[in-house]
C-alpha cells in the first residue's frame, strides 16, 4: 500500500501548486481522509476506499470519500457518514467555516441563529455550526430544543441576524440530515450569494483549517446565547395581524373543530399545539405514536406527509376521535399536509396543488372583495398547478412563476418589500409547501395550518369547496413521477435524459392527445413555439426543461436538488369544463388517465423508460 501512497501524495502537491482544490480531485479527496485531522476508525474506512479506487474499483463506500456534498435547492443535504460525500462534523464544519466566514466578511459585526431538528446528530451538527461561529468572533443565538425551520426563518428577522442555519434533512429517510443556510431577510441563499459561499467553502482545502470548539469552551460560553420564548410570542402575534384569519367565525366554531395532529416524530409537536390552542382550536389531539422527536422515525419508512403511508396513524386516530380533519407535518415543520372528512364519512387526503389552490382561493377572493388600493401578489413555482395563475387573474391578482425551491418566493417577497404599490399575499409549491404571512421568509406549515383550519372551519366542507373551485375556474389535475439514481452512473443518466430532450425536435409532435406548442429551456433559455423569453425573467439559469401542451397542459423534467432523482411533473386542465360536482368525477378519472399515458410517452422521449 505504501508504493501506491507516494504518488497520490505527490499528486496531492501537485494540485496544490498548480491552485486546483484537491478536494474534489477523487483520488486525493479520499487521500486526505488518511491522514490528520481524522481518527483511526475513519483512517481505516478512508484506506479500504483508497484501495478499491486504486484497482478501478466504485461503490458507495469509494464515493463516500471522493464525491463532495454539494449545494443544490435545499442547501446541503445527504446521508450521515464519513468521508467529503457523508455529512459528519467535518463536512458540515467546512460548510460552517465557509458561510460563516463569508457573512462576517459582509458585517464586521455578524451575528448568526441556529436551529436544529429531531434527526441523528442534528444537535451535535448545530453545536460544531455555532463553535466554529465562536471561533470566529461571530454572536451565536442558539435554539435550545429542537425547532421548526420556519420559527428558524423568523427569528433571523426578530434577532436581526446577518444569517442563519437550520440543521435538517426536512422529509428524508432517517439516514439523511443537512445544512440549509439563510440570509439576513430569513430566507436561503440565492445568486449571487450562493455562488460565492459555495466558492468560500471549496476554498477551503485543509480538513485541519475547521476551528472546532467545543460547548465547554470558555469562548463558546461566552458567545453563544439561547434564543428565548419571546422570538415564538412575537411570531404569534405578527400572525394575529397577518389578515388571514376570518372575520365571520366566532370562537365557538373554532373551539368546536376537532383536529388530529401528527409532527411525524419531527419538531412540530409544541408549536403547532401551543399556536393553534392560543387562536381558539382547543381540540387539537396528537397522535401518541408520533408525537415525541425521533430521529428514527420508527412509524414510517418516510416521514412526509406527502406520502399517504405516513397519514395512516393519523387518519386512524381521526377516525377515533371522529375528527373533522388530521394534519401532519414533515420533521422540520416547514411541509404541511392534510386529510379531511367526506360526505360518507371517511377521510380523503388533499395533494399539495390542492392545497395551495384552497389557500390561494379564499385569500385571493377576500382580497378582491376587501378592495384594497395595493396590489397583492401572489408567487408559485413552475412546476405548481396554473390553476393558481387563473385565480389570481380573476381576482384581479398580480402574480409570479419562479424556480423549484422556496428561496425562490422569498427572493420575489424581498422585492414586493421595496415596492410601495404591491404586497405578498401567498407564495406555494406543489410539495406542500406553502405561506400565507410575509413576515416569515420560508415555507411554513404553523401559519399554513391556522389558515387551513379557518377556511375548514367557515367553509365547513374543503372538498366541496375544492369542487367549487374547479366549477368556477377550470378543473385541473397533477401527477409527480421521481425516478431515484444513484451514484455516479445516476448523475450521468440524468444528464444524458435532459440533454436528448434538447436534442429531440419535439415542436408540433403530439404527446398522447395532446401537441406540443411550445418548449422552455431554463438552462439554455431557449423558447419555442407558443412560449416567451419572459418566462425567464428573474430566474436563474436551471437545469429544467417545460413542454407546453395545448390546452392548458405542461410536462416538467428536473433533477430534484436535495436527492438522487429526476422528476418529471405533469399538470393538466380538462379539456372539457365540467357543468356540476357531478360531472367532475368522471371528467377528473378521465385526466388522470391521460396524464399516466402521456407520462409513458415523456419517459420513452427522455431515454427514461
Amino acid at each position: 500500500m505504501n508504493l501506491k501512497r507516494k504518488p497520490i501524495f505527490m499528486n496531492l502537491i501537485l494540485l496544490k501548486k498548480l491552485n486546483r482544490n484537491p478536494m474534489n480531485h477523487p483520488e486525493s479527496s479520499i487521500h486526505s481522509w488518511t491522514q490528520d485531522p481524522f481518527p483511526s476508525t475513519v483512517r481505516m474506512e478512508a484506506n479500504r476506499a483508497l484501495e478499491k479506487f486504486s484497482k478501478g474499483e466504485s461503490g458507495p463506500d469509494v464515493e463516500a470519500f471522493s464525491i463532495p456534498l454539494e449545494f443544490g435547492t435545499g442547501g446541503m443535504r445527504g446521508k450521515l457518514g464519513n468521508g467529503i460525500g457523508r455529512m459528519n462534523e467535518f463536512t458540515v464544519g467546512r460548510a460552517a467555516l465557509g458561510f460563516i466566514s463569508y457573512l462576517s466578511q459582509k458585517n464586521k459585526k455578524a451575528s448568526i441563529v441556529i436551529a436544529y431538528d429531531s434527526r441523528r446528530r442534528s444537535k451535535e451538527f448545530a453545536e460544531v455550526t455555532a463553535g466554529i461561529a465562536a471561533s470566529l468572533g461571530v454572536k451565536v443565538i442558539l435554539f435550545q430544543e429542537v425547532t421548526p425551520t420556519p420559527l428558524l426563518s423568523y427569528a433571523i428577522r426578530y434577532y436581526k441576524a446577518t444569517g442563519g442555519v437550520v440543521i435538517t434533512a426536512s422529509h428524508n429517510p432517517p439516514e439523511y440530515n443537512g445544512f440549509k443556510a439563510y440570509l439576513s431577510d430569513g430566507g436561503q441563499l440565492v445568486p449571487p450569494d450562493d455562488r460565492k459561499i459555495i466558492s468560500k467553502i471549496e476554498s477551503i482545502r485543509d480538513w485541519n483549517v475547521i476551528p472546532f470548539l467545543s460547548p465547554k469552551d470558555p469562548i463558546y460560553k461566552k458567545t453563544v446565547k439561547f434564543a428565548g420564548k419571546d422570538c415564538f410570542s412575537s411570531y404569534k402575534k405578527e400572525l394575529s395581524k397577518a389578515g388571514i384569519l376570518s372575520v365571520t367565525l366566532k370562537p365557538k366554531d373554532r373551539a368546536a373543530m376537532k383536529v388530529v395532529y401528527s409532527p411525524l416524530h419531527g419538531t412540530g409537536a409544541k408549536s403547532m399545539r401551543e399556536l393553534l390552542n392560543d387562536f381558539g382550536y382547543k381540540n387539537v389531539f396528537l397522535v401518541p405514536e408520533q408525537k415525541d422527536p425521533d430521529g428514527e422515525f420508527p412509524t414510517v419508512q418516510y416521514p412526509n406527509p406527502e406520502e399517504p403511508e405516513a397519514m395512516k396513524l393519523s387518519k386512524k386516530f381521526a377516525i377515533q376521535k371522529d375528527a373533522h380533519a388530521f394534519i401532519a407535518t414533515d420533521p422540520d415543520a416547514d411541509r404541511l399536509g392534510i386529510g379531511v372528512k367526506n360526505t360518507k364519512g371517511g377521510y380523503v387526503l388533499l395533494n399539495g396543488n390542492q392545497i395551495g389552490s384552497i389557500m390561494a382561493a379564499y385569500l385571493c377572493e377576500n382580497y378582491a372583495r376587501s378592495k384594497k388600493k395595493k396590489k397583492a401578489v401572489l408567487v408559485k413555482t413552475i412546476v405548481t398547478t396554473d390553476l393558481q395563475e387563473i385565480i389570481a387573474k380573476r381576482n384581479k391578482v398580480k402574480y409570479k412563476n419562479v424556480l423549484t425551491g422556496f428561496k425562490f418566493i422569498a427572493q420575489v417577497m424581498a422585492k414586493i418589500d421595496k415596492s410601495k404599490t404591491d404586497f405578498f399575499l401567498f407564495g406555494g409549491e406543489e410539495s406542500f409547501g406553502y405561506l400565507p404571512v410575509s413576515f416569515v421568509r420560508d415555507k411554513d406549515s404553523l401559519s399554513s395550518a391556522l389558515l387551513l383550519l379557518e377556511i375548514l372551519t367557515e367553509k365547513k366542507d374543503l372538498l366541496n369547496y375544492m369542487d367549487e373551485i374547479y366549477l368556477k375556474y377550470g378543473l385541473f389535475q397533477e401527477s409527480l413521477k421521481s425516478l431515484t439514481l444513484e451514484g455516479i452512473a445516476g448523475k450521468e443518466k440524468i444528464r444524458k435524459s435532459l440533454e436528448s430532450l434538447r436534442a429531440a425536435d419535439l415542436l408540433g409532435k403530439k404527446i398522447h392527445q395532446r401537441k406540443i406548442t411550445g418548449i422552455l429551456d431554463y438552462k439554455t433559455r431557449t423558447a419555442k413555439g407558443n412560449t416567451s423569453k419572459t418566462s425567464f425573467a428573474g430566474c436563474p439559469s436551471s437545469d429544467v426543461i417545460q413542454v407546453v401542451l395545448e390546452g392548458n397542459a405542461k410536462l416538467t423534467i428536473r433533477p430534484s436538488g436535495t436527492e438522487p432523482k429526476i422528476k418529471i411533473y405533469s399538470s393538466f386542465q380538462s379539456l372539457k369544463a365540467p357543468s356540476s360536482k357531478e360531472e367532475i368525477q368522471t371528467l377528473t378519472e378521465d385526466l388522470l388517465s391521460e396524464i399516466k399515458a402521456s407520462e409513458e410517452i415523456f419517459l420513452q422521449l427522455a431515454e427514461l423508460s
